[in-house]
């Protein structure tokens, strides 16, 4: 009842922001100015998963973001934020009592689309950091040292999509010189589709990979992630976006986040106890303006 209860008032909450928002004039909310336009977005979710993994413990997360963009040619130089509600294990740390907090997180992002010469193909070069304002994992808390390190990390990235009519492939790579937690080096990559459906539906498929230097100081092996999702962009009662989808890894049992006892002389691997890795589904509401 208590995740009913959380779910509820997670859609009552971005209900209310959304109400507020179509109240506003549209030519006020997405601001185009002479050098550039601003675009904000609002978004409710069941469950916040990245790569495969929640960051909310299976539960609801409020998310808001803002997109500056200012088109010269065929390329597109962006810079944006995006920020979200968090929850992450802390009942279990190389500190005995000392609870790890991470309630937010907090996206830097910029760089440059591309829309080449290839009709159809595009490519998007840049760089992101993540930031967890308010973390409690890297200092002296209860009286002794928390040795989980820094959970903050910065990554380049590249993707590419490409419209050949009947779908869209997409690919994109994320690398991390030092990773999340100071586990060394990190790299993402993944593929996938999208495929317009009757109906104004789209259908989206990924399959990704995580690779890192140090798997326990980070909590997980090396692991595969794939996931897949139902979409549509709706008109009523206002205009939103609705997106439906399954995520899943390879992380075995007793092999993932939550308690990697990194204080110790041998790092070793523990349990899931919020099962963060498992499969799970995201039911997410969104807007842009």
């Amino acid at each position: 009842m208590r995740q009913v209860y959380r779910i509820s008032a997670l859609f009552s909450a971005v209900a209310a922001i959304f109400s507020i928002a179509i109240t506003a004039n549209p030519a006020q909310a997405q601001i185009e100015t002479s050098f550039g336009t601003f675009a904000p977005m609002v978004a409710g979710t069941t469950n916040y998963v990245f790569r495969g993994i929640s960051q909310s413990r299976k539960g609801p997360a409020l998310q808001a973001g803002l997109e500056y963009t200012y088109e010269v040619g065929s390329l597109t130089p962006y810079l944006g934020t995006f920020l979200s509600s968090t929850k992450f294990p802390s009942n279990n740390t190389p500190a005995g009592s000392t609870n790890i907090r991470q309630p937010r997180e907090l996206d830097l992002y910029g760089g440059i689309r591309w829309k080449t010469p290839l009709d159809g193909l595009a490519i998007d070069l840049g760089y992101i950091s993540y930031i967890y304002p308010g973390n409690t994992a890297d200092q002296n808390v209860s009286g002794g040292p928390n040795t989980y390190g820094n959970p903050q990390w910065n990554e380049a990235y590249g993707k590419f999509s490409y419209d050949f009519g009947l779908a869209t492939a997409v690919g994109s790579a994320f690398y991390a010189k030092d990773f999340s937690y100071g586990s060394g080096n990190g790299l993402y990559y993944e593929g996938g589709f999208d495929v317009p459906l009757p109906l104004s539906f789209l259908a989206s498929a990924r399959l990704g990979r995580q690779t890192i230097d140090r798997n326990a100081t980070w909590g997980t092996p090396d692991y595969t992630t794939w996931n897949v999702g139902l979409s549509r962009d709706m008109e009523w009662p206002f205009a939103f976006s609705a997106a439906l989808v399954y995520s899943d890894t390879n992380i075995k049992k007793n092999a993932s986040l939550g308690f990697d006892n990194v204080g110790n002389s041998t790092p070793t691997i523990g349990s899931d106890t919020y099962e963060q890795t498992k499969g799970q589904i995201s039911f997410t509401l969104s807007k842009k303006f």
